[in-house]
């Protein structure tokens, strides 16, 4: 879906959002960001705007609802029906907690394919057996020591026996844990490679049957299987699910603790709900808020579409809350996770945008490294002049395509000359019978084109690429007409970005003192991914949702935390 970024907060954000004469928040400004670049969602801190500071939407509190029309009480209440939330609502209500969950769209909201641990069962079963540390290491690296490595320990330590739990609940109703589907995670000789492009097999897909690759029989993403089993689950033992319900404002401060949150209920109500023993931000990431784009993560203001459904749901509500009542926002950048593809591209992925083809910009020369292996080559497109760049390759590509996919060919070339043929009718794939037919049909220079062409293949020829260094095995020279080119695209999944959180998963101060009470699980918990989104272990998102929810649930539903819990 393509979204127009800069009108799509326009009446998405809560209501009153910000208020002018609002207290100002300077704890939550936005790391190496200026605010001469907000938008229409920021205000003056006074009456006027001549001549005074324009505060950002998280750094300028509103004026607290008074007109609350209910109290209700709960254990633990959440905000958010995403995997993340669903999950800890799953661990808490098993555990004999009261539980109510907080969720502005019409039902639960899930997405993708693969979910990460390390240490199952299933993976040990299967082979894949390394020391944790191993992932923890990694993404810490990843974000050049950013982030926070007990944090990421937590996820990396301990989802083998959140994953074990899951297995065993799906059995009963005929869900089966299997080896990712998705075209991210990648299998044969990539696990072989240097540690710069090296990818695990740590991800899995739960499944039901009927799966064809990254979607269900019903045409829902295949994580909409594992949601399900856990909302059935945390349903069956109590939580109540709140839908069409905006949560707007918590109840409670920084030194004093969080204790609830007022919502805006489907009638219009505001309505308090009370966690007598925690509330937890499980509201996703900020994809969907323009400023916080253009603040944290705006390279993303590059991609070709946001793909993030449904619409609306990422807006950084959890962000906007917890900053305005004290908490810190995550000392690293932010991580966009930026794919190769766009919503109408999926079928001609197969072959033209998560294999390594030759990659050429709007000057018909060759911009990095084509590895299919996020964030990279999405990166080094949004770098190149005008934005725009293609991949190319000749009518050899079924080679190229067992060459790279030894084991997994089949699904990426199942059917694909039936799409070929209609890709090339719409315009969307470009053939021509000579390099310079085709130079002229994507609009770049022939000669330079020609050229790239040439030094490419040479290399490919060598088996040594001494531009970018991408392995010889994922070399595809092209030399055989016709030759093709595609648009080699961008798309915008999440922009993982959140509030400061310690190992526990506990919500902090920007000085790192604790917020009794207040926690934050999936893209809302900040301190995790900083800079990119690797793809070194994938899944690694949707693990840490699952992994987190179902540790931070029992934990509160036990009085204890996560370093203490022996999860069951």
């Amino acid at each position: 879906m393509e979204l127009d970024r800069r009108n799509f907060l326009k009446g998405a954000l809560a209501t009153g959002a910000v208020v002018a004469g609002g207290a100002a928040l300077a704890g939550c400004s936005p790391s190496g960001s200026s605010d001469s670049g907000s938008t229409d969602t920021t205000t003056a801190t006074s009456g006027s705007t001549e001549g005074t500071e324009v505060k950002h939407a998280w750094e300028v509190a509103p004026e607290p609802i008074t007109d609350v029309a209910e109290t209700k009480e709960y254990n633990i209440v959440i905000v958010g029906a995403g995997l993340a939330g669903i999950s800890t609502a799953e661990a808490a209500a098993r555990n004999g907690a009261k539980v109510a969950v907080i969720e502005r769209m019409g039902e639960i909201s899930i997405r993708g394919v693969d979910v990460g641990n390390i240490g199952s069962n299933f993976h040990k079963s299967n082979g894949f057996d390394i020391d944790w540390h191993i992932p923890a290491r990694q993404l810490h690296f990843d974000s050049r020591q950013k982030t926070n490595y007990e944090l990421i320990s937590v996820w990396a330590s301990r989802s083998g026996e959140v994953f074990d739990y899951l297995e065993k609940l799906g059995e009963p109703q005929g869900i089966s844990m299997v080896h990712a589907l998705s075209g991210t995670s990648k299998y044969d000789m990539w696990s072989e490679l240097d540690s710069q492009w090296r990818v695990y097999p740590d991800a899995v897909s739960f499944v039901r049957g009927g799966e064809t690759y990254d979607v269900r029989d019903d045409g829902k993403s295949v994580n909409w299987t594992l949601g399900e089993m856990l909302y059935n689950s945390a349903t069956e033992n109590g939580a109540e699910f709140v839908f069409n319900t905006h949560a707007e404002q918590l109840v409670g401060d920084a030194e004093g603790g969080v204790t609830g949150v007022i919502v805006t209920a489907e009638d219009g109500s505001h309505v308090q709900y009370n966690g007598a023993k925690g509330v937890v931000l499980a509201t996703g990431d900020i994809g969907g808020n323009q400023e916080m784009i253009d603040a944290f993560a705006p390279i993303a203001n590059r991609a070709d579409a946001n793909t993030y459904t449904p619409m609306g749901g990422n807006t950084g509500d959890g962000i906007l809350m917890g900053c305005w009542i004290g908490a810190g926002l995550q000392k690293s950048t932010a991580a966009p996770m930026i794919h190769q593809f766009t919503a109408d591209s999926l079928a001609l992925n197969l072959t033209s945008f998560i294999m390594c083809w030759l990659a050429v910009d709007s000057e018909g020369k060759r911009y990095g490294a084509e590895m299919p292996f996020e964030p990279m080559l999405t990166n080094a497109r949004m770098n190149t002049i005008g934005n725009v760049a293609w991949s190319i390759f000749d009518s050899d590509y079924e080679k190229y395509v067992k060459q790279q996919q030894p084991s997994r060919y089949e699904r990426f070339l199942d059917g694909v000359e039936d799409v070929m043929a209609e890709w090339e009718e719409a315009g969307t794939l470009i053939k021509a019978d000579t390099l310079d037919e085709l130079a002229e049909a994507i609009g770049v220079p022939a000669e330079a084109f020609k050229a790239t062409v040439e030094r490419y293949n040479s290399m490919a020829e060598a088996g040594e690429d001494v531009d970018f260094a991408v392995p010889a095995e994922f070399l595809a020279p092209v030399q055989t007409a016709p030759f093709y080119a595609t648009k080699n695209v961008c798309s915008l999944l999440t922009i993982p970005f959140g509030l400061h959180c310690n190992a526990e998963s506990q919500v902090m101060t920007e000085d790192d003192k604790v917020i009794p009470g207040l926690y934050a699980v999936g893209n809302v918990q900040g301190d995790f991914f900083g800079d990119d989104y690797p793809v070194h272990f994938p899944g690694v998102s949707h693990g840490r949702c699952v992994t987190f929810g179902e540790l931070v649930g029992e934990a509160l539903a036990k009085d204890t935390v996560i370093s203490e819990l022996e999860f069951e």
